[in-house]
């Protein structure tokens, strides 16, 4: 009984080490944050001079509702893409426009829209003007 006893707080002991060493000392609000960061997604207010910034944009999708919009984010910044929410308002109601933009300011839109081409979801190419 004493060895299994041994046995037990030994096992609760390596536990709580390697718990300190993977977490590095954070409590349990930092975690969180390190948590939620990851699943944020960008939002963008949409203007004039942010929308003019890019040599182009793909959009995604326009949609009504946040959650579906930063769903769909995270489904393409899962897959890579540079995916982000645009949101602007349409005769008193928000819009919420997924894109894809470019990494740097020399990228192509061509190769991430035939890898687009190759998946099922319909997609549009804006220019500087059409944004």
């Amino acid at each position: 009984m004493k060895e299994r006893i041994i046995g037990i707080s030994t096992i609760a002991a390596v536990i709580t080490v390697i718990s300190f060493i993977y977490l590095k000392g954070d409590g349990l609000a930092e975690i969180e944050k390190r948590i939620e960061a990851r699943q944020s997604v960008t939002i963008e207010e949409a203007s004039i001079q942010s929308d003019l910034i890019y040599p182009w944009v793909i959009q995604l999708g326009a949609l009504q509702d946040l959650e579906d919009a930063k769903a769909l984010t995270k489904q393409f910044e899962r897959k890579g893409y540079n995916a982000y929410i645009s949101s602007k308002d349409f005769s008193g109601k928000k819009i919420y426009r997924v894109r894809i933009r470019p990494s740097n300011e020399d990228e192509e839109a061509a190769p991430i829209i035939k890898k687009l081409e190759r998946g099922d979801h319909e997609f549009q190419v804006l220019g500087k003007g059409q944004q």
